[in-house]
């Protein structure tokens, strides 16, 4: 599963790279790949526990 969401996430950035330099970096569809690798990368992140990450706890 880590390395099938790697690949989307890379398949993603290249999209992104490739649609900002066609649209400009504040067109709607930029905007919207960027929300996708965004939501890829922070469930990339939470299963892979960020390291320093701080975990909420109650006294």
């Amino acid at each position: 599963m880590k390395r099938k969401l790697e690949a989307e996430i890379e398949s993603t950035r290249m999209e992104l790279i490739i649609i900002a330099g066609q649209k400009g970096y504040s067109s709607i569809e930029t905007l919207k790949i960027s929300q996708v690798l965004d939501r890829l990368i922070n469930e990339y992140n939470s299963r892979e526990g960020m390291p320093g990450q701080l975990e909420w706890t109650e006294n």
